[in-house]
């Protein structure tokens, strides 16, 4: 009987130990999709300004500010970040944001500009702080792309 009795504990532990495991692996992956698809937004933003003309009067790549802009995030991610929580409601799991900073507005006059793009997701969670406020995580990915007059066009990324 006390063995198992002992044998049923070591199980239990097991058990505990191996639910936990779990919850940590899928809270993981739920990280990497995001960031993935944090890059894709990053990507896509940088490519369709790569597209741009190089001065337009308004919409050129020359006729950015410097002042740190807030933009929407384009619609055709708008299933991947329902799938991952973010339901565009002030109440979801999980907020997608994106802005653009120009930070180097004219390094060589009239012929190429730095131009960054930042995604930012906030991660709200079922847990509590010490305070009785419910705990959430910020997070952001960054990519900064070189933009040439005549095409030279780089990019970088940092997390």
């Amino acid at each position: 009987m006390v063995e198992v009795l002992m044998a049923s504990v070591i199980l239990l532990v097991g058990f505990i130990g191996l639910m936990e495991a779990v919850t940590v692996s899928a809270n993981t992956m739920d990280h990497a999709r995001r960031q993935t698809l944090a890059t894709q937004i990053l990507s896509h933003e940088i490519k369709k300004l790569y597209l741009s003309p190089w001065s337009n009067g308004s919409t050129g790549i020359n006729d950015l500010t410097t002042a740190k802009i807030s933009l929407p995030v384009d619609s055709q991610f708008d299933q991947a970040r329902l799938a991952l929580g973010d339901d565009l409601s002030g109440t979801a799991v999980v907020r997608f944001s994106l802005a653009r900073t120009v930070t180097s507005p004219d390094p060589i006059p009239g012929l190429l500009r730095e131009v960054n793009f930042t995604v930012t997701w906030i991660v709200r969670t079922s847990r509590r702080k010490t305070d009785g406020t419910l705990l959430s995580f910020t997070f952001t990915r960054t990519n900064s792309a070189w933009y040439g007059k005549n095409g030279l066009h780089l990019s970088y990324r940092s997390s």
